[in-house]
């Protein structure tokens, strides 16, 4: 019996094609992406980017937003539009279409989106193609003057976002001031003492930033920053004391809120903090002396215990000697009778 047979044979798809690619630095599957179109070359949209998007945003099976959108990024929450989807959109190149897929924590969080009718801790579907856009200059390719000015910019922008509860965007604007004027070198006296002020203005913003979201090593290294700028500077003695205190490092917290005082007597909330922490030490201290006289109560209830079994010890091994003697008393009696 013969038997016809046709092999056919599916061209080799790449695994994150079929899976999706997750584009988060974390790696952990909250913005996923899969490419429906390719874009055009290599170049893709930097932060401050100003992009040209059609989009289709999705709950389930509803649409909940379609538009047609040009926006700088970084501005996104500006127009409602999820900090998630404007990461996604960094990763794509130009006329590139792709469906995105976003966890709650990309997404709306926990708050949701009562404008679009979306519940908290909501997975997001969006639906994007990259029209155009025009990538923001990096800081390699401005001057002097340039760099200056857009720090003012975004100081300002960061300020607003910070009246407004939004943290994280406002310390990444704060981080653009540092990353331009940091290593800005051959400054006139001028420049030099406008770059000074709002790298010290950036450092002691990002300070509070970081205390607002309790990440309070990286408030430590943002204080430490502004006082190598100002050593005796009010804002950044007492959140390095903030900062100390949330940590429990309380004689650190001490040292700054003393030092506020002495130099600035009229603080109030510094004197508040300073009998806070002198309190938690206080509090430490008797702490500390409990735990050491349970210790030592401990140790000194184990000698005596083992005192006590020592002395058992002795007195049977004592009892036991006198039952042997009599033994052979009694022996040594018998023999001579």
């Amino acid at each position: 019996m013969r038997i016809n047979a046709r092999l056919f044979f599916l061209p080799q798809i790449e695994l994150f094609e079929f899976k999706g690619e997750d584009l988060t630095d974390e790696e952990d599957g909250g913005i996923i992406r899969r490419i429906r179109k390719k874009g055009e070359g290599y170049s893709k949209p930097n932060e401050g980017a100003l992009v040209d998007i059609q989009f289709e945003g999705r709950y389930g099976d509803r649409v909940f937003d379609r538009r047609e959108l040009q926006f700088e990024i970084g501005e996104g929450d500006n127009y409602d539009l999820p900090h998630g989807l404007e990461k996604a959109i960094q990763k794509m190149e130009k006329s590139e279409e792709s469906v995105f897929y976003l966890k709650p924590s990309y997404g709306f969080g926990s708050a949701g989106k009562e404008k679009f009718q979306i519940p908290p801790d909501a997975e997001l579907q969006y639906e994007v193609k990259l029209k155009s856009f025009e990538k923001a200059k990096e800081s390699w390719e401005m001057n002097t003057d340039e760099k200056l000015e857009q720090s003012s910019i975004v100081k300002e922008r960061g300020t607003q976002y910070f009246k407004e509860g939004k943290y994280k965007r406002a310390a990444l604007q704060y981080k653009k001031i540092v990353s331009w004027l940091e290593h800005e070198s051959g400054l006139s006296e001028e420049e030099d003492a406008k770059a000074k002020s709002l790298r010290l203005a950036a450092h002691l913003n990002l300070a509070m930033c970081h205390l607002k979201l309790k990440e309070y090593s990286q408030a430590l290294e943002n204080c430490n920053k502004a006082l190598e700028l100002d050593r005796n500077n009010e804002k950044g003695l007492f959140r390095r004391g903030e900062a100390h205190l949330a940590v429990n490092d309380f004689e650190l917290a001490r040292g700054d809120f003393q030092k506020v005082i002495q130099l600035y007597p009229s603080n109030k909330a510094a004197k508040v903090q300073l009998v806070t922490c002198q309190q938690k030490i206080r509090e430490q201290h008797e702490k500390e002396k409990k735990m050491y006289a349970n210790m030592f109560q401990r140790l000194a209830d184990k000698d005596l215990k083992s005192a006590a079994t020592l002395r058992t010890s002795h007195t049977e091994d004592a009892e036991m000697k006198d039952e042997q003697n009599g033994v052979e008393d009694k022996a040594e009696i018998d023999t001579e009778a």
